[in-house]
């Protein structure tokens, strides 16, 4: 494969799908060391993943314009970083404009508004807005501390994220995968490896950094398949870069991008969940319970009765009902039922 296809490739290897994890964390109810460093680690490994296709992107267009040059290389970086920096501004200007006091349709209103005046402009400039909407999140949580907004976008958004997975799945081309030769290897090929060789990477590269950063040996040895999941950010990043290739070679890296993140999605979330038991980040036993809530208010209850049998059994004994009778006169009517019940084991 030439160079301009190979590089902006190799750049959306390193994406992970946040979503993926996220969900199986909650699913499982996970936590402790693993769960803390995989979240900062999968939007990590995001920014740095939108990084390296600016650096891919621009050495692509280098290279099919046949001549390479610094500037063709460094300003698209500098570009995101000007993204990065007005997305904090907006952050800030969220801040301002949406103060505790207002009501919640109109945060809703507002931040929507911002979020699509980014990304308008961002289109303009031709620049992706993920990193920008990344780092204005970012600063307003942190300046803020307000997740309810986060809590009312993420209800606010699924009908937009299932528009963007159709209208990928509309561009998949599968007969590209099975027929088209780009380059000198067939796609399926190429898309197989792509496959593997990914697995392998996250795998063993989050390996190493644990073992210089001198992680337990659950961590080490299991944390690498929590980072197989790919889907959101690498499915837009190819969209954009078949867009800014074009041609035969823009289709191509389509084609390969969704054609592994189908088979990601089928296998990732299993793999994520397996690194946590595997992990010990949750208990197996209380995730059962979890999954069934019928079966867990069931168990609840029955912890509770036998909890309260037991202190009535250490209680001493004594007749309740002529205690009430001489200390007041009323009959026995007048005793609350709850009190007959506990006094005669009836739960």
């Amino acid at each position: 494969m030439d160079l301009a296809f190979s590089s902006v490739l190799a750049a959306l290897a390193s994406a992970t799908a946040p979503a993926s994890t996220m969900m199986t964390i909650r699913q499982t109810g996970a936590h402790g060391d693993f769960v803390n460093t995989l979240l900062q680690v999968v939007a990590l490994d995001d920014v740095v993943g939108l990084l390296a296709y600016s650096a891919a992107i621009s050495v692509a267009l280098a290279y099919t314009a046949s001549g390479f040059s610094l500037k063709n290389i460094v300003s698209p970086i500098l570009i995101n970083f000007a993204s990065l920096f007005a997305g904090g501004l907006l952050g800030f200007l969220l801040k301002v404009l949406i103060p505790p006091k207002r009501s919640s349709d109109n945060k809703l209103i507002i931040s929507v508004a911002i979020l699509f005046g980014f990304c308008g402009f961002c289109q303009i400039l031709e620049v992706s807005p993920l990193l920008g909407c990344m780092f204005m999140s970012t600063v307003y949580i942190n300046i803020t501390n307000d997740d309810k907004l986060f809590k009312q976008l993420n209800s606010f958004s699924p009908p937009f994220l299932l528009l963007f997975f159709v209208r990928s799945g509309v561009c998949f081309d599968l007969g590209a995968l099975i027929n088209n030769n780009s380059g000198s290897s067939s796609l399926l090929i190429l898309g197989v490896v792509y496959f593997i060789v990914r697995i392998l990477g996250k795998y063993f590269g989050a390996f190493a950094g644990c073992l210089i950063t001198h992680k337990n040996k659950l961590v080490r040895n299991y944390w690498g398949l929590a980072l197989i999941p790919q889907a959101g950010v690498a499915i837009g990043l190819a969209e954009l870069g078949a867009r800014t290739l074009g041609g035969i070679t823009g289709n191509s890296l389509r084609t390969v991008i969704l054609a592994s993140s189908v088979l990601y999605e089928l296998i990732g979330p299993g793999c994520a969940k397996l690194s946590l038991a595997l992990s010990h980040s949750y208990d197996k036993n209380l995730n059962s319970s979890y999954e069934n809530p019928e079966q867990s208010e069931k168990h609840d209850v029955n912890l509770l009765i036998e909890r309260i049998r037991e202190i009535q059994n250490e209680l001493p004994e004594h007749d309740i009902n002529n205690n009430i009778t001489n200390s007041m006169p009323v009959n026995n009517s007048n005793i609350p039922t709850w009190r007959k019940h506990f006094h005669s084991n009836k739960f």
